[in-house]
Order: structure tokens, then C-alpha cells, then sequence
């Protein structure tokens, strides 16, 4: 009798142990921090159009993470849905048509996770833009302006008249014309809901929820 009811006893204790090992464990998973490692990517899409014809260094756009990003462990480390702040740090349109593009640099800011904003060491390593032309705009109006001179001046010089003036001024526009297809800017433009991809140059560290 006393045999079994010390089997019991220690039974009962090993039992006792055992769930306070499976809380202290639970516990511990719950504290745990999540963390992603360096080199890990996260998948976004551009809120709102960027473009150089009307955005400005210091600038900050919002982008918003497409699916879920998970650690090593399966867990999920940044929500899709999370945003990540983009601060724009140059821009700057293509200045002629010898010029093969224009300027663009962003700086990954942080990311929001449930409303908590963490700060992210990562660079935006993939994004698709276009150029743009603007045509003969008022701030085109300098360039066009220097080729009418330049054609006016040789047509006074052709004609030697008052006609050739008229004709030099007529060559004068052609030639500022052209001057404005060629010197004309091309803004740099990246579309609201353009892909990008980040990439991590050092660890993120969050709670687990």
C-alpha cells in the first residue's frame, strides 16, 4: 500500500514538473524576439507615383510589403500589409537626350509592424521607373530661347536685309525647335504600385506578437 501510494506521489510530481517546464516553455516562446537576417529581401509595392517633375529630395513616399516575411524558423517576422517608409535622397530628370537617364536614390527609412515603427538597415536593390519627356514646357523655355538667338543671329548674317532677318528669324525657330527636342528634360518616373524589392544589410529584431 505505502509502495503505491509513494508510486503515485512521484508520479504526480513528475507529472507537476513536466507541465511546468511545458509553461515555462510557452512562456519563453511568446517572449521570444523574431528576427530576420542580413541579406533577407522584402517584397513591396509604391503607394504613390514618384517623379522628378514634381517630387523633391527630402520627400517620403510609402510602400506596403506583399506577403508575409518569415525568418529561418517558418515565423513570420513583418506581416504582408506591414509599410516601409522610402525617404527620396536625389532626383533628377535626364537634363538632354545624350544623357542616358536621370537621378534617383532612396533610402529605406523603417518599417511599421502593428503600428510600431522599427528602424531598418536596408537598401532598395530592385525598382522598374521610366523616362518621361516633357515637351516644350515654361521650364524649357531657357534652352528654346538660346536656339531662336543662335538662328537669328545667322540669319542676319545669311541675308544681310530686313528679309533675311525675317528668314533668319524662321531658321531661328526651327533651330530652337530642335534645340527643344534635344535639350528638352526627361523625368525620371516610377508608377504607384510599381514592385520593388529591399534588401537587408543587417538584422531586424522584433517581438514576437
Amino acid at each position: 500500500m505505502i509502495r503505491t501510494m509513494l508510486a503515485a506521489v512521484a508520479m504526480m510530481s513528475l507529472m507537476a514538473c513536466d507541465q511546468l517546464r511545458q509553461d515555462a516553455d510557452g512562456a519563453d516562446t511568446v517572449g521570444r524576439n523574431l528576427e530576420l537576417a542580413s541579406g533577407a529581401t522584402i517584397s513591396v509595392t509604391l503607394d504613390q507615383t514618384i517623379t522628378s517633375r514634381s517630387n523633391a529630395a527630402g520627400e517620403t513616399v510609402m510602400t506596403t510589403v506583399e506577403a508575409d516575411v518569415r525568418d529561418e524558423a517558418g515565423r513570420v517576422v513583418i506581416p504582408a500589409g506591414a509599410t516601409v517608409e522610402l525617404a527620396i535622397v536625389e532626383i533628377a530628370p535626364a537634363g538632354n537626350r545624350r544623357q542616358a537617364d536621370g537621378t534617383l536614390t532612396l533610402r529605406v527609412a523603417g518599417v511599421t509592424i502593428r503600428g510600431q515603427q522599427y528602424p531598418l538597415d536596408a537598401g532598395v536593390t530592385s525598382v522598374a521607373h521610366t523616362l518621361e519627356g516633357r515637351g516644350v514646357t515654361a521650364g524649357e523655355v531657357e534652352k528654346v530661347a538660346a536656339g531662336t538667338v543662335i538662328g537669328a543671329v545667322a540669319g542676319r548674317v545669311i541675308g544681310g536685309n530686313a528679309k533675311g532677318t525675317i528668314i533668319g528669324g524662321a531658321v531661328g525657330a526651327a533651330a530652337g525647335a530642335t534645340v527643344a527636342i534635344e535639350t528638352a528634360s526627361r523625368d525620371v518616373v516610377v508608377a504607384a504600385g510599381t514592385p520593388m524589392v529591399i534588401t537587408l544589410n543587417g538584422p531586424l529584431t522584433v517581438p514576437a506578437p
